[in-house]
């Protein structure tokens, strides 16, 4: 609901009430460029945002060989952006346009939608974000039963609940109209999560570096081609990937974690206003950054949306498919991930045959440490 008690000295003289929302109606020259500035760039963002998550979604929907458990997190994190784009980057353009056009019912409700949204977004990539950390670290920890264990379905299942969850939080916000058991949940969590995330990757990577080093220094001598190490050096780019995922949304929010401590010390000054626009503009600028992290950094994701867009656009697609269900080659070496101990490389080259009639040789090599 919005209240407008107007005085009869000024039209920024202004009172308003939606819900718990701090209002500030004072205009100024900086702040009406800040406006007009923040408006434009939320207007192309929010379509490069949306154009750029769904042509990633379907792009990996339509492809059967990408359908891994570490994609459909990415997945579920370009869902995330895809509502920002479509929903929340609109809403906040309507609602500078209200603020702008004095029209404060049209302000009022879309800046609920927008910062409403704007904290389940960000909530659940936070914890998404977290539970790719999770997935990485179990890949290394599980061995065989990764596949058993970190399913599709179940990714897809914890994500809706993440959602759920972060709908009611949001939800609770507005019917309390305090900001102060909402706050007491978001921020541990989300800190938490963030905390969780970069010791996962921390660990991850360290033991990662320690078996590359290791069948660096063994594949010469053992097996001309290393299969292995080809894997490692994959799975080591597809955690990077993540890594520069979680860098860019951190990056992106500390200017509005800033802006908000200043806002409890100082109030909603016009200082803190202009800067909370720019520092919100940077928050949604993110879900438009990580499509394109997704294209540069993951080739099988960069070839299917190049794919996808040759189709649309009717021309004949020159990139090589993608197999459905490619074989690999016999290892000449297998890695054992045990990050609960020291790691082993346990090596066993595969049968080759001799010259000569039912001749053959198996080289076996003991665990190196």
């Amino acid at each position: 609901m919005v209240i407008i008690n107007r005085t009869n000295s000024s039209p920024v003289n202004s009172s308003l009430e939606c819900f718990l929302l701090d209002i500030n109606l004072d205009f100024s020259q900086h702040l009406f460029i800040a406006h007009i500035l923040t408006t434009i760039l939320n207007s192309v963002t929010s379509f490069t945002a949306a154009a750029g998550n769904s042509v990633v979604i379907v792009a990996v929907w339509r492809t059967p060989s990408l359908h891994t458990p570490s994609n459909a997190f990415l997945c579920c994190l370009a869902l995330s952006d895809l509502t920002v784009g479509l929903i929340a980057q609109p809403c906040f353009v309507i609602h500078k346009i209200g603020e702008l056009l004095q029209d404060y019912s049209m302000y009022c409700t879309t800046r609920i939608m927008t910062e409403s949204l704007g904290y389940i977004t960000a909530g659940t990539s936070v914890l998404i974000m977290a539970g790719i950390a999770i997935e990485r670290y179990l890949a290394l920890y599980l061995h065989l039963r990764y596949t058993e264990i970190v399913t599709i379905k179940r990714i897809l299942f914890t994500a809706s609940v993440l959602w759920m969850v972060f709908i009611l939080l949001a939800s609770s916000r507005l019917w309390m109209a305090d900001d102060g058991v909402f706050n007491s949940i978001l921020i541990p969590v989300i800190f938490c999560s963030l905390v969780f995330t970069f010791l996962a990757y921390t660990r991850v990577l360290k033991y990662v570096r320690r078996h590359e080093k290791q069948i660096k220094a063994t594949s010469a001598a053992l097996c001309p081609v290393n299969h292995q190490l080809s894997r490692i050096m994959r799975y080591k780019k597809s955690t990077l990937t993540m890594v520069y995922i979680v860098g860019i949304f951190v990056f992106c929010y500390i200017p509005f974690l800033c802006v908000k401590i200043v806002h409890k010390v100082e109030g909603y000054t016009i200082s803190v206003k202009i800067a909370y626009l720019y520092a919100s503009t940077i928050v949604f600028c993110n879900s438009s950054l990580n499509p394109l992290v997704y294209c540069w950094r993951i080739t099988d994701i960069r070839r299917a949306v190049k794919a996808l867009c040759l189709r649309c656009l009717g021309k004949k697609n020159s990139v090589a498919p993608l197999a459905l269900a490619e074989p690999r080659p016999r290892s000449c070496m297998s890695v054992s991930f045990d990050v609960t101990r020291r790691p082993s490389l346990s090596v066993a080259c595969s049968q080759r045959k001799i010259s000569g009639p039912s001749t053959s040789s198996r080289v076996d090599h003991n665990s190196i440490k």
